[in-house]
């Protein structure tokens, strides 16, 4: 859309700058001035001059400058206003006392502003009764007191609609700044999960190599040449993979960087296996009807879960077994117990990132100890959800 397009979709009195709203209000002011001078002039009054013009002047002029001063412009031409009335003169129907009012309900809280309504139609009483006293309230004399209250009502209304769209203008942008920090926040677990799927996995292997290749170096070499070119291929593999998902960090399309699926379920296994750990993978259905998003949680799930027994239970067994049911995909990953001790380290995230990337598919994953005491890590997705 051009701009001249979008300026035309704004309302035309919204146009309108701070400087043309000054021309217009000082030009207003000065054809009020000249128009109660004229009438002055015209119909002569018993008052001298040299009093009613000064009130006139007084009562018109401060409207030049009511955007600025509302509440000193609204004071200046009430008392010159209700000093008119009291002389004879109520300067009916000239407007005078409906713009600076206006001006001041529309920025001014409910009560001030009745409160202030209030004062005007007090010394407009005033200055009424005592023209009354003297007999000289002549034409229209309650016209003042009717404008004035039609315009705090109307300044009321406009400054409560304001308030309106101030408060939803609010709450749009609070919402946005929400979905904003929302949107970041998921994003960085994104990131930090597919991260640690592809780092932790790769080098529990290489530590679990570089150990085994350490202690036979000098007593088996050939064993110790072959754990360095699994640590080599392991490597390779995980910078690989690095690459993709910074890739995918810095592509607009997310969609063009290969991810690994079920189909690498089973190099996944091999590289478990190259460990010394032993892996049965068991597979059922049609697993390349499965939708490529939810391929990628359940083998980052099955890689996070092979990757805690390689570091937590050496020498256990483990088993993979992925169905592909008609309602449900399951994924079962279960270890025998160990047949060595090795210390827990530091907790870490990869059962919450596991989690994670079940709830992102509807699914439910459950991680706990066998009664053999071995341990068994189970997602459920849907179909439903995953179609």
């Amino acid at each position: 859309m051009s701009e001249s397009s979008h300026d035309l979709s704004v309302p035309w009195v919204q146009r309108f700058t701070e400087t043309t709203w000054t021309v217009i209000d000082v030009s207003f002011a000065l054809l009020l001035a000249a128009g109660t001078l004229t009438h002055l002039y015209v119909f002569p009054s018993s008052i001298p001059r040299s009093v009613l013009i000064p009130l006139d002047l007084a009562a018109t002029l401060p409207i030049a400058v009511r955007r600025r001063y509302p509440g000193t412009s609204l004071s200046i031409v009430v008392v010159a206003l209700a000093i008119s009335t009291a002389t004879g003169r109520s300067l009916a129907p000239v407007p005078v006392i409906a713009l600076p009012l206006y001006s001041f309900t529309v920025v001014t809280n409910r009560r001030r502003s009745l409160y202030t309504l209030v004062g005007v139609e007090s010394s407009l009483l005033v200055g009424l009764a005592v023209a009354a006293l003297a007999d000289r309230a002549h034409g229209d004399v309650t016209f003042n007191l009717i404008l004035a209250a039609a315009t705090w009502v109307v300044g009321d209304a406009v400054r409560t609609r304001r308030g309106y769209l101030e408060e939803q203008e609010r709450q749009r942008h609070e919402q946005a700044v929400d979905n904003a920090t929302r949107a970041i926040v998921e994003e960085r677990l994104a990131i930090a999960r597919e991260l640690h799927d592809v780092l932790a996995h790769s080098l529990a292997v290489i530590a679990i190599q570089s150990g085994v290749g350490r202690h036979l170096l000098d007593t088996q070499p050939g064993q110790a040449r072959e754990a360095l070119e699994v640590i080599e291929y392991t490597s390779r593999d995980a910078l690989d993979e690095l690459r993709h998902v910074l890739g995918a960090l810095r592509s607009a399309d997310h969609d063009t960087v290969p991810t690994p699926g079920l189909a690498e379920l089973h190099e996944l296994v091999r590289s478990v296996i190259s460990t010394g750990t032993s892996v049965e993978l068991v597979t059922r259905g049609a697993e390349e009807l499965v939708a490529p998003g939810l391929q990628l949680s359940l083998y980052r799930i099955a890689q996070e879960a092979l990757t805690n027994v390689v570091k937590h239970a050496p020498g256990a067994r483990a088993r993979v077994e992925l169905v592909v049911g008609h309602d449900e995909i399951r994924l079962d990953v279960t270890n025998t117990p160990s047949a060595q001790t090795r210390p827990n380290g530091p907790p870490g995230h990869g059962l919450l990132g596991m989690s994670e990337r079940a709830s992102l598919f509807g699914g439910t994953l459950r991680a706990e100890p066998q009664s053999h005491g071995g341990f068994a890590v189970t997602a459920v997705f849907p179909r439903e959800r995953e179609r």
